[in-house]
């Protein structure tokens, strides 16, 4: 969401030329931007613009892209156009050394708007001009050498002229040109000619910018693979200078160690020849094997930890040389003193412990600040994703830096306005609704709140039996005769506003098969633990009963009914007894019966009608 775009427009109100670079872009410029590429290619649109890429070299020595533009012509104007708008979105920073591919017009401009800038011209497009204006293949091979090869300046001057002489092409003009300007020889970067493979000369604006695209997300997929494998690379050390290895190893990207492990090893070829004092600061004097007359001077300061040597890889390269390394040797030194290590080769160049960018201010500032966040971020995500403990890891990780940033987003914001941190935050209170209550299972009260003061339940004053009224009571309708007043009759627990005054024939028919024996084994279905035989008497198959009904069924067979009831209380575990295996289920005699036994009391629930005694028609507590 930070893309920024800028664009001109023609005269015709077409579109000029076109600029557009990402969050990330402008981050890793603010790393790696002391070197800029500037390249173009040609015929990579069906507009015939040219297309320029913006790069530079990351910490794994790859290709990092920091912007596109398409020209709307090569002119000088065009080109500070680009150059101005280039620095105007990367905050001001310049870079230290433009490498470019000769163009006058881009040297005009980078001058101009970067004169502090060294200009360098990039060996592979000399290479590739060499191949058109000289068709000496002899030459070629001379001219890679001198271009590529890590000479001295005086080795360098004998190989050229010796080389020019034996091939006879001295008076050539390119040739001539090109010893002229041998000083802004750079070695290639990969910018524009390392795209041309993903373009098509048909290609409209909108499919340029999204094969452009891949392009970049490439080049990124390289540089989190390259920094994983610098993360968990484990050298093995065989310099000899274990410790001064094992360091490095530590500190640069695998990349970069290759390089520097090249110096330490070059330490064993080197002959020491002298050590002289100039205040506080040492004079070493190293010589080659097999070149004992060149001789090189390495300073240095203890006092400062400050090392030069007038070989300038340092300068040239950004890593220590093997004469400075030698010097370390005889010094003691088991780490590369901080001044020899440049940021931008070490692991952690885009690390969270790098600097910030400069531009802290404003929405420039935020732009920089996010772009080098979400590079922090894939690259968490590309380690988060490796497995599954390690995504776990990133998540809660994630998770609990989301939670302080917003905690800290609210305190800056609320310390503005004069708020304060607002308590946790709990669950709503139970309120009172209007009403009568529902018929059920009552919803406990949370404690503390205003209904947590039990109420006393209604009772039918007819039966005896809670969750209906008088009014309400089917019993009653049910049983009430012209002499009854609409007492309570005894015996009775049957009651329940959902319950029919009758039984329905469903249930005379499935209780009619269980009237055939009038014994049953209570301890089958009540768990009493023995046989209590229980006959009703004057039943008839159909399941039909009259009022005489109820003053034979209060005498059981053999037990009764106060003796099942003392039977029942003395058990030592709850049981629940299943009425509806009793003699009696078939008028609905037996609602049922519960008991629940606890530590410090037992409840029975006991309703049966015509059986029980008035003394026990309703709720039994012992």
């Amino acid at each position: 969401m930070i893309t920024v775009a800028r664009y001109t427009r023609t005269t015709e109100n077409r579109l000029g030329s076109l600029f557009w670079a990402d969050g990330e872009m402008i981050s890793d410029y603010q790393v790696f931007g002391d070197v800029l590429a500037f390249d173009s290619t040609y015929r990579s649109n069906k507009y015939k613009k040219p297309l320029v890429v913006f790069s530079g070299s990351n910490h794994h020595k790859q290709t990092s892209i920091f912007g596109f533009v398409l020209l709307e012509d090569e002119e000088v104007r065009t080109y500070r156009w680009v150059l101005l708008n280039l620095l105007d979105v990367m905050g001001q920073k310049r870079p230290c050394v433009v490498v470019t591919d000769g163009d006058k017009a881009m040297r005009a401009a980078i001058a101009e708007v970067m004169p502090a800038a060294t200009h360098r011209l990039c060996a592979w497009h000399l290479e590739k001009n060499c191949v058109q204006r000289v068709k000496d293949l002899e030459f070629r091979k001379v001219f890679k050498k001198a271009l590529y090869a890590n000479f001295e300046v005086d080795d360098f001057e004998l190989y050229w002229k010796s080389s020019v002489e034996s091939l006879g092409i001295v008076d050539n003009t390119w040739v001539q040109n090109m010893y002229e300007t041998r000083e802004s020889w750079e070695w290639p970067t990969y910018g524009a000619h390392s795209v041309r493979g993903f373009l098509k000369s048909t290609d409209s604006i909108l499919e340029l910018v999204h094969s452009l695209d891949r392009v970049v997300k490439d080049y990124r997929n390289n540089e989190v693979t390259a920094q994983f494998y610098s993360t968990y690379y484990t050298p093995v050390l065989t310099t000899g200078l274990d410790s001064i290895e094992l360091f490095a190893s530590k500190v640069y990207t695998r990349a970069i160690f290759r390089e520097v492990k090249k110096q330490i090893k070059g330490v064993a070829s080197l002959l020491f020849r002298s050590r002289d004092s100039i205040s506080t600061t040492s004079v070493y004097q190293f010589s080659k094997m097999g070149k004992p007359n060149k001789i090189h001077k390495v300073l240095y300061d203890p006092n400062e930890e400050k090392i030069e040597c007038e070989c300038s890889i340092w300068n040239s390269e950004g890593i220590p040389c093997s004469h400075i390394f030698c010097v370390m040797k005889y010094e003691g030194l088991e780490e590369i003193p901080e001044g020899l290590i440049l940021s931008r080769w070490c692991k952690d160049a885009k690390g969270w412990s790098s600097k910030p960018p400069q531009v802290t201010d404003g929405p420039q500032g935020r732009l920089l600040r996010y772009g080098a966040l979400s590079g922090l971020m894939n690259l968490v995500a590309r380690l988060g994703s490796e497995d599954p403990a390690e995504f776990v890891v990133a998540r809660e990780g994630i998770a609990s830096l989301v939670e302080d940033l917003q905690r800290r987003a609210y305190r800056r914001v609320g310390s503005q306005l004069g708020l304060s941190m607002p308590p946790a935050l709990k669950d709503p209170p139970v309120s009172k609704t209007k009403g009568a209550p529902r018929k059920g299972k009552e919803v406990e009260p949370e404690p503390g709140s205003k209904c947590e003061i039990p109420t006393k339940r209604r009772r039918c004053t007819s039966c005896g039996v809670h969750g209906h009224t008088k009014k309400t009571c089917t019993w009653h309708r049910a049983h009430r005769g012209p002499d009854t007043e609409g007492g309570a009759v005894p015996g009775c627990a049957e009651c329940s506003s959902g319950m029919g005054s009758a039984p329905s024939a469903t249930l005379r028919d499935k209780s009619a098969g269980r009237f055939q024996n009038s014994e049953r084994n209570i301890d089958e279905t009540g768990d009493l633990g023995h046989t209590a035989s229980l006959h009703r008497e004057g039943a008839t198959p159909g399941g039909e009963s009259h009022g005489n009904d109820v003053s034979r069924m209060s005498n059981p067979t053999r037990h009764t009914n106060e003796e099942l009831l003392e039977h029942w209380l003395s058990q030592d575990r709850a049981f629940v007894v299943d009425v509806n295996r009793m003699p009696w289920a078939g008028h609905r005699a037996a609602e049922g019966m519960v008991a629940h036994r606890s530590k410090h009391k037992l409840l029975v629930q006991w309703a049966i009608t015509g059986i029980a005694s008035s003394v026990f028609a309703s709720n039994v507590s012992v």
